[in-house]
């Protein structure tokens, strides 16, 4: 039933392309995850949106559903991923109900491309990518002066880096403010001696401004929750003076009756007597239906407390996951504007001979980092993978055939 259910959900909801069947998620990939549940009692299907999103595979190589939780997804498929996550929020669902996941890639990890091209950097991937679908993105390979691009591939390399850098300090001290948050702490301390002082103190007055205005209210809640219990605590006094009222009032009443049986009181004095029972009896019922609606208003009071810590938690919880996985995003894209970088840097530049203008005048080699990392020779048809690093060499045009 779990499988024909899956089976359905992912036809239904996520239909993805038929080589991506076997696909196995790497680093820096992105998946959606669809969850829904199936009710058999009423033979409906509900979604779960605050599960079902977009999420990362950071450099740890797991993914992060929200109650799910966090495990390994690198070199498993989007089915396995799926039952995993099934499995997970079995526990959430009720008798008679059927979680089910449908994953798939939202987005790949990105290719590199560095060396002999017009626009060296971080380009996103598409199935079927080849070398040379990849080449004219980046540009081509055009006649380039090797050490003018060399040159223009490290600039571009060391300005994107700065961005990043840049980037990923803000992102570092928000995380560090969340955390703070979620610790109930009044203040934070970076983590770390890399934060700059401006976004210290911009994070900083966001902590403070956010945490006067949490105090505040629950300050607003206290102060009315402590009105209502003094105001219970006249009301139960006046309970139970008219309770004491009445007693003597019924005592009198009974008196006044057996004197009038005897002859011995006008029939009147039993009229007014009952009269004034009878108002100290309404009057200590309206007391009473009055403590009962104050302690429905504290008790939702105490909720409201309640539900807005819970709010609290849940959205720094929530924003703190996607801090992070942001992180994870820009390290990645700092180790690619790294490797381009470096090979800028190291690059030998010599006097080249004129040769044969027909012979190629650059040779393509792939860094493939999933699974095992290797360095592959490659044409301008070799397909390339997601998280691929495809460099364009210059050939050593010194030992190369002189032409005529």
């Amino acid at each position: 039933m779990i499988t024909r259910f899956r089976t359905c959900v992912l036809l239904f909801l996520l239909p993805t392309a038929m080589w991506a069947e076997s696909y196995r998620v790497g680093v820096n990939d992105r998946l959606h995850v669809q969850i829904a549940v199936w009710d058999e009692l009423h033979s409906v299907v509900t979604e779960m949106p605050g599960v079902s999103g977009s999420y990362p595979i950071g450099t740890g190589g797991n993914i992060a559903v929200p109650l799910a939780g966090s495990f390994p997804a690198v070199d498993r498929t989007l089915d396995e991923i799926a039952a995993d996550i099934e499995a997970a929020l079995s526990a959430y669902v009720g008798i008679g109900q059927t979680a089910g996941a449908a994953v798939s890639v939202d987005s790949y990890a990105p290719i590199y491309i560095s060396g002999q091209v017009k626009t060296p950097g971080v380009y996103a991937y598409t199935p079927g990518l080849t070398v040379q679908q990849a080449l004219s993105i980046a540009g081509g390979t055009e006649a380039l002066d090797t050490l003018e691009g060399e040159e223009r591939n490290f600039l571009t390399a060391r300005g994107t880096i700065s961005v990043l850098q840049h980037e990923l300090i803000f992102l570092t001290a928000k995380r560090d403010r969340l955390i703070a948050e979620i610790d109930q702490n009044t203040e934070f301390t970076p983590d770390g001696t890399d934060i700059a002082p401006a976004a210290w103190a911009a994070e900083e007055a966001i902590l403070q401004a956010r945490n006067a205005r949490y105090d505040y209210e629950l300050q607003s809640i206290a102060r009315a929750r402590a009105t209502l219990e003094e105001a219970t605590a006249v009301l139960q006094d006046k309970l139970e003076t008219n309770r004491t009222q009445l007693e003597a009032g019924q005592t009198e009443l009974e008196r006044e009756e057996d004197l009038v049986e005897r002859g011995l009181a006008a029939p009147i004095r039993v009229f007014e007597r009952a009269t004034y029972v009878n108002e100290l009896e309404s009057r200590l019922l309206d007391i009473e239906r009055t403590i009962v609606l104050a302690q429905q208003d504290t008790q939702e009071l105490e909720r409201s407390e309640g539900v807005l810590i819970a709010v609290r938690n849940e959205e720094n919880a929530t924003s703190l996951q996607e801090v992070e996985a942001q992180i994870a995003e820009i390290d990645a894209q700092l180790m690619g504007q790294y490797d381009l970088l470096s090979a800028a840097a190291g690059r030998q530049i010599t006097q080249l001979q004129a040769t044969d203008p027909s012979a190629p005048a650059v040779s393509y080699s792939i860094t493939r980092m999933r699974g095992e990392p290797t360095t592959l020779d490659a044409d301008k048809q070799t397909l390339l993978m997601p998280g691929d690093a495809l460099e364009v060499t210059p050939l050593d045009l010194t030992a190369a055939t002189p032409s005529n």
